[in-house]
């Protein structure tokens, strides 16, 4: 064993000093694809496994070491012209380039379209616009140094095919039923795989994934395996799995020497015959652990059970930042039992693994056990699940000898049981025959004696009414083919009337349909001019006029939405207006709050708010004229003002001290002059009633609100007892 085993440690330890040294330089190379999805389309039927076969593929890419890989699942037609043009970017930085699209694809007058899943193909015209060219998809490649790939698993039956009109007269051919259309690719180094033969229509299978691409991610990235070489294993096989059906083509060509998508590792050995050997080179590879350790095994060993537990081993190591490791042993490795409880080399189970392996471990279920080596390929436990399911198929395939034995059992004791059932019907069938015999010789006998009775007269009434009833039976024969036939006559015209309307009625219900989207295309168009010109000057007008002319509903919305914000821009700017009712209302906050007017806000410009106005640009220094506008920029400045603005107007015998009128003092009179001085009182009492009453003048109103506000007679206000002093009484 470990004569045997030193090769392999040697390669192992090359490997980890390369691995350390950044000597492989076939790793240099950068590489990158771009995989597209198309499974929930809009418009037709749905396809099951594009979306899975894209989320597979794009994991075998990112496990065989791609240094970029975008997946888009169920592309758009606006998200699928920006992964082109992203890919674009990537691929000329690039060496390798790699392009895998899973969904509908159609043929047009010689040139290949590919079907987002959002296309409206209503007629061959529609796919210029709906659909993106395969020449536009093959060329975001061309920027790759090395090598380009292309491939399309699009040659499924179409169903678009029947439901687009034909409107291209002058096409070179009919749009075609039934796969994708040959092509050459124009650039060097290029391969374009299509998943069927041009011009035949491809599989979608009945498992996880199409035949095509269940192949595919077989062999397409073995490390070292030429890229023409795999695509003709991928061939065989599907050709193999379809019972030759299928036929994968490969157009293009590439020049010489080996050409991978995945390099092979440095050094590589024939692998044991024994399964024996394979398990300790297994473990002991475990033991070491590190990745360049994982590659020099899978390339020395490339397929079976154990080929696949060291790719799941590698893959776990790709999701690591980093991996320690560890020294081989020196002696002979152990091959272990393994059952429920075993840990294979290198890790114990996660929890979630254990969890799953409790619920399946004492399955009879093969599903259930091969659902769980799918989910835990990498897991010590996937070595029990795949000994339990071959436990369970060897179990099976004994129950089913044993039913095979048992259903010939049965079958030939039906055959016995058949055979007697037959011999006593033989034997029954012949005695049925001498009774029925003798009773037509009996009813011989008795139609002879009766017919001697008859003789002459009965024989004549015989013949009469076999005239009769032939000629009845000729009649009754002539009538019902003839009504056999009008029947079926008139069954034709009914038949040809109903295909007649079904076919005018479908003709009318497409030309409505195309009415209709020509219409919600002008109305669009008209919409967005009308939008463009926003809502001043006749805006709003045109906007209503059209709103009533709509007959396409996914306009309706959008034009009620557009007047809505054209009769809020409108509010807005009628608003802003000098004198609006809401600039007036904002003004007369202000000129209350400053003490220039102590009416309630209302939005009417109107007298008392005009001379409040007055009054505060009087107060502030500036003139005004006899019309003054309410505009934006004065209530900013009244806004600014800090304080009461407007002062009260005072009487001539009164004093403005602060913001309060008090009367001024009266100078005792002397009592010489007594009878003068009743006198002047008589005189100022009749020019008090003359005088104008307080409320219709401003001033007394100053005054009154004034004389609202507590006053100290003398001086001060921090603190004591403040003076209420009546003004205008």
């Amino acid at each position: 064993m470990i004569n045997r085993l030193v090769p392999v440690l040697t390669v192992i330890a090359g490997a980890i000093v390369a691995m350390l040294l950044g000597a492989d330089a076939a790793w240099a190379q950068k590489r990158v694809a771009l995989v597209v999805g198309n499974s929930a389309y809009q418009t037709v039927p749905q396809l099951p496994n594009p979306s899975r076969d894209a989320n597979s593929v794009a994991k075998m890419f990112r496990d065989a070491g791609f240094d970029k890989v975008d997946i888009i699942l169920d592309a758009g037609n606006l998200n699928f012209k920006r992964a082109i043009r992203k890919f674009q970017d990537e691929s000329d930085r690039a060496d390798i380039a790699v392009i895998y699209y899973a969904g509908h694809g159609i043929e047009i007058g010689g040139t290949n379209y590919l079907i987002p899943v959002d296309a409206r193909l209503a007629s061959d015209r529609d796919a210029e616009d709906e659909a993106i060219t395969l020449e536009r998809l093959v060329s975001s490649a061309d920027g790759a140094k090395k090598l380009r790939v292309v491939i399309l698993d699009a040659c499924r039956d179409n169903p678009f095919t029947v439901k687009m009109r034909r409107e291209r007269r002058t096409a070179s051919r009919a749009v075609t039923a039934s796969g994708l259309g040959k092509v050459e690719p124009t650039s060097t180094d290029t391969l374009i795989a299509y998943a069927a033969k041009a011009g035949s229509t491809a599989e979608d299978g009945v498992g996880d994934h199409s035949p095509f691409t269940t192949a595919l991610l077989k062999n397409l990235t073995i490390p070292g395996l030429d890229i023409r070489l795999a695509f003709g294993r991928i061939r065989d096989e599907v050709l193999k799995m379809t019972g030759s059906r299928q036929e994968p083509f490969v157009y293009g060509s590439l020049g010489g020497g080996n050409i991978s998508l995945v390099p092979a590792p440095a050094e590589t050995r024939e692998a044991p015959s024994s399964a024996t050997d394979i398990k300790a080179d297994y473990d002991l590879v475990a033991k070491i652990g590190s990745k360049r350790a994982w590659e020099v095994f899978l390339g020395t060993y490339k397929t079976g059970f154990y080929a696949d537990l060291a790719r799941a081993q590698l893959a776990s190591l790709a999701e690591k930042s980093a991996g320690a490791v560890a020294r081989p042993p020196s002696g002979n490795v152990a091959v272990p039992d393994v059952d429920d409880k075993t840990m294979a080399p290198g890790r114990e189970p996660s929890a979630r693994e254990t969890a799953d392996w409790n619920r399946v471990k004492d399955s009879t279920s093969p599903a259930a056990l091969e659902r769980f080596i799918r989910r835990h390929p990498d897991s010590p436990l996937a070595i029990s699940a795949q000994q339990r399911l071959d436990v369970l198929k060897q179990a099976a395939q004994e129950r089913e000898e044993k039913a095979r034995a048992e259903r010939e059992r049965a079958r030939a004791e039906r055959e016995a049981a058949r055979e007697a059932a037959l011999k006593a019907a033989e034997e029954a069938r012949k005695e049925a025959g001498r009774k029925k015999a003798e009773a037509l010789a009996a009813r011989k006998r008795d139609e002879e004696e009766r017919r001697a009775k008859a003789l002459e007269a009965a024989e004549r009434a015989k013949a009469l009414e076999a005239e009769r009833r032939a000629a009845e039976a000729k009649r009754e024969a002539e009538e019902a083919e003839k009504a056999k036939q009008a029947a079926r006559a008139a069954a034709l015209r009914a038949e040809s009337e109903r295909r007649a309307k079904a076919a005018a009625e479908a003709r009318r219900k497409a030309e409505e349909a195309a009415a209709l989207e020509a219409a919600c295309k002008a109305q669009q168009g008209k919409l967005e001019a009308i939008i463009a010109k926003g809502s001043e000057g006749s805006g709003i007008a045109d906007l209503k006029s059209f709103e009533k002319t709509i007959t396409c509903d996914r306009i309706r919305p959008q034009a009620v939405a557009a007047l809505e914000k054209f009769d809020d821009e409108a509010a807005k700017r009628a608003a802003a207006q000098p004198n609006s009712p809401e600039l007036v209302r904002a003004a007369q906050t202000q000129l209350a709050r400053i003490g220039c007017i102590s009416d309630t806000p209302d939005g009417v410009l109107g007298p008392n708010t005009k001379s409040a106005l007055t009054r505060y640009l009087a107060a502030k220094g500036r003139k005004s004229g006899s019309d003054i506008d309410v505009t934006e920029a004065m209530v900013a400045g009244l806004k600014k003002e800090g304080g009461r603005v407007c002062m009260p107007e005072c009487k001539a015998d009164e004093t403005l001290k602060g913001s309060v009128c008090i009367a001024n003092a009266k100078p005792e009179e002397p009592k010489t002059h007594a009878r003068d001085s009743r006198h002047e009182r008589r005189k100022s009492a009749r020019r008090e009633r003359t005088r104008p009453s307080h409320a219709s003048r401003p001033a007394p109103r100053a005054r009154q609100q004034a004389s609202s506000r507590p006053s100290s007679r003398y001086g001060g206000g921090g603190g004591g007892h403040a003076t209420m002093i009546g003004v205008g009484f």
